[in-house]
C-alpha cells in the first residue's frame, strides 16, 4: 500500500530529525558574545559620563537657585515700612512668603512622584528624597525669617502736640494723632496677621507629618509591604522625625519677632523692590522648572544605566558558565 505524498514527506522529516539529520541547532559564537560585552561596557561608560554631566548641571542650577533665594530673603527681611511706604514693604514680604509656599508645594509634589517610584522598586532614587526634604526645610526657615522680621510691638505715644494757646485766660494744647503711632499700628497689625497665618500653617504641617508617621508605622507593623516599600517606609520614618523636630523649632521661632529690620526705604524704593521681586520670581520659576526637567532626564538615564549594568552582569555570567573547558 502506497503512502500519500504528504504523509510520506512528514514521516521522512521525522525520521531525519530522529537521526539528527535535520537543521542543526545554531552554533553559539563565543567570540561575538565576548565582543558584545566589551561594546556594552563602552556604552555604559559613555552613558555614565553623560549622567555625570547632567548631575553637574543639576548642582549648578540648584546652587544658583539657593544663592538667589537666600540673597532675596535676607534683603527683604532687612527692610521695614516707613511712614512714607506705609504697608508696601509688608506686602512685599507677604508676596515673598506666598512664593516660598508655592515652592514648597512644587518640591513636595516632585517628592511624592519620586517616592512612588521608590515604592515600586526604583532604589536608585531613594537617596533623592532627603534632598527634597532639605529644600523644603530651607523654604520653611526662610518663611519664618521673613515673618520674624516684622517689628516687635513698641509702645508709642498716640498723640503729639501741635502747639498751645491761651483763650479767655485758659490754657489750651492742640494735639493730633502721631504719624509714628499710625505706622506702629500698621506694623503691629500686618505682623500679627502674618504670624498667625504662618503659625497655623506650621501647626497643620506638624499634624500631617504626625498622621503620616502613624500610618507608616501601621503599614510596617500590621501589613505586608514589599521589600522596596518596607525600605522606603523605614527611611521615611527617620526623615519624618527630623522634619517634626525642625517644624517644632520653627514654630517657637515664629512667635518671637526680632524686629531686626533696619532699612526703611522710601515709597519709590519700595515700589522698585516690588518690581525687582516680580522679576526675580519669574527667573526663579524658570530655574526651578529647568531643575526638575534636568532631574527627570537624570532619573531616566540613571534607570537606563542600571538596566544596562544588569544586562552586562547577565552576559558575563553566561560567558563564565559556557566558557570552553581546557582539555
Amino acid at each position: 500500500m502506497t503512502l500519500k505524498p504528504k504523509i510520506a514527506v512528514a514521516a521522512l522529516f521525522l525520521t531525519l530529525f530522529d537521526l539528527g539529520l535535520a537543521d542543526p541547532a545554531p552554533v553559539i559564537d563565543l567570540e561575538a558574545r565576548k565582543v558584545s560585552v566589551v561594546n556594552l561596557e563602552s556604552q555604559i561608560a559613555q552613558r555614565e559620563a553623560r549622567l555625570e554631566e547632567v548631575g553637574e548641571d543639576i548642582k549648578t542650577i540648584d546652587a544658583r537657585i539657593e544663592k538667589r533665594m537666600d540673597s532675596l530673603v535676607k534683603m527683604i527681611a532687612d527692610t521695614r515700612d516707613s511712614q512714607d511706604s506705609k504697608t508696601r514693604i509688608s506686602q512685599i514680604k507677604q508676596d515673598a512668603i506666598n512664593g516660598l509656599r508655592r515652592a514648597i508645594d512644587m518640591y513636595s509634589s516632585k517628592r511624592r512622584q519620586v517616592a512612588e517610584r521608590v515604592k515600586k522598586g526604583d532604589d536608585a532614587a531613594l537617596g533623592d528624597l532627603e534632598k527634597f526634604d532639605q529644600r523644603i526645610a530651607t523654604r520653611v526657615a526662610q518663611i519664618v525669617e521673613l515673618t520674624k522680621s516684622f517689628p516687635a510691638y513698641k509702645d508709642v505715644k498716640k498723640y503729639e502736640s501741635e502747639g498751645s494757646d491761651y483763650w479767655n485766660g485758659y490754657y489750651h494744647e492742640n494735639t493730633r494723632i502721631s504719624e509714628e503711632w499710625k505706622q506702629s499700628r500698621r506694623d503691629n497689625t500686618e505682623g500679627k496677621v502674618l504670624r498667625d497665618e504662618v503659625t497655623t500653617a506650621i501647626k497643620e504641617g506638624i499634624e500631617r507629618l504626625d498622621q503620616r508617621r502613624r500610618s507608616l508605622q501601621d503599614m510596617l507593623d500590621n501589613r505586608k509591604p514589599s521589600e522596596a516599600a518596607r525600605k522606603l517606609y523605614s527611611q521615611e520614618l527617620g526623615q519624618i522625625d527630623a522634619q517634626l523636630e525642625n517644624l517644632n523649632s520653627q514654630l517657637v521661632q515664629v512667635t518671637l519677632p526680632t524686629g531686626g529690620a533696619t532699612r526703611t526705604p522710601s515709597l519709590d524704593e519700595a515700589v522698585d523692590m516690588g518690581q525687582m521681586l516680580d522679576d526675580a520670581r519669574k527667573d526663579l520659576r524658570a530655574d526651578v522648572s529647568k531643575l526638575f526637567q534636568l532631574y527627570d532626564s537624570f532619573d531616566k538615564e540613571r534607570y537606563r544605566v542600571g538596566e544596562m549594568k544588569e544586562n552586562l552582569a547577565a552576559r558575563k555570567e553566561w560567558l563564565e558558565k559556557n566558557a570552553p573547558t581546557a582539555n
